[in-house]
């Protein structure tokens, strides 16, 4: 019996030292620590009005905003993640941006210096340009946004929301995961998303006629119409209704999930198709 009492105290101990560091393994692994430095860099370059600005980064937010002004003016914030403060630092400080011209376009490129496992590095755009510029904007993980342009604009994400304000001339929106917000824009536009909502307010000055394909997976669409909108309007949802208040001439069956028909004339086009979620014109 004497013997059965040790084992029994031997295992119990055992299993509470190997509870402990377990413990200590667990809380070890989670408390890796993270340091951050952030840089800044400006930097200015002429682009007259009607030229173009592109760029394209991995990981950051592109805002653009349009002025009355003949340059592009641009600050970049470098946000570099390491073990320690210095290591941070170093990874920030290897980060070159430059403003790169070729004939009428002008290019922001980014180069980033190689990283080891825990390390990371994200670079974002605040960019200021001439009202009348086209835009060629893409990034992986960040958010767009565009404001105050005239002009071709095509802005692209896979994760985060594209927003669009005061914009004229062709709108070509995408992002995969977000949602795609357009307020006062004017001239066709093309929305997608895959994982969030679309909303698409055209301008009281914005003409009649317009070509417009609106698309999203996971979420509802709105659409406000320019005054006196003419259109050819195909719409359709899997799971959700579809509501107008603008007068549709409905060509065959009529049905809370898909409608077909003509607004005004029908001189332009409207498409506009979720999978999951509402749609309502108006």
């Amino acid at each position: 019996m004497k013997d059965a009492h040790v084992t029994k105290a031997s295992l119990c101990c055992l299993l509470c030292l190997l509870t402990l560091l377990a413990g200590c393994c667990i809380n070890i692994g989670s408390c890796t620590p993270r340091a951050k430095y952030e840089r800044t860099v400006r930097l200015s370059a002429p682009l007259p009005p009607g030229s173009s600005f592109a760029t394209q980064i991995h990981n950051g937010a592109i805002t653009v905003n349009g002025a009355e002004v003949a340059d592009c003016d641009l600050t970049a914030t470098i946000v570099a993640q390491a073990a320690t403060e210095e290591d941070a630092k170093a990874i920030a400080e290897k980060v070159e941006v430059r403003l790169e011209p070729a004939g009428n376009k002008l290019t922001a490129k980014i180069e980033r210096p190689t990283l080891k496992m825990n390390q990371s590095v994200s670079v974002s755009l605040d960019v200021k340009v001439p009202n009348q510029t086209d835009l060629e904007l893409a990034t992986h993980n960040g958010a767009v946004g565009i404001a105050n342009i005239t002009g071709q604009v095509n802005g692209t994400t896979h994760n985060g929301k594209v927003t669009a304000e005061q914009v004229a001339g062709t709108a070509k929106l995408h992002t995969y995961n977000g949602s795609v917000s357009c307020r006062e824009i004017s001239g066709d536009a093309e929305l997608k998303t895959h994982n969030g909502g679309v909303k698409a307010f055209y301008s009281e000055a914005a003409p009649s006629v317009c070509n417009v394909s609106i698309v999203s997976y996971n979420g509802g669409i709105e659409f406000v119409a320019p005054p006196e909108f003419s259109a050819q309007v195909n719409a359709s949802t899997h799971n959700g209704s579809i509501s107008t208040d603008l007068p549709v001439t409905v060509v065959g069956e009529v049905s809370k999930r898909k409608l077909t028909g003509t607004i005004g004339t029908g001189q332009g086009k409207l498409h506009v198709e979720t999978h999951n979620g509402s749609i309502r014109i108006r």
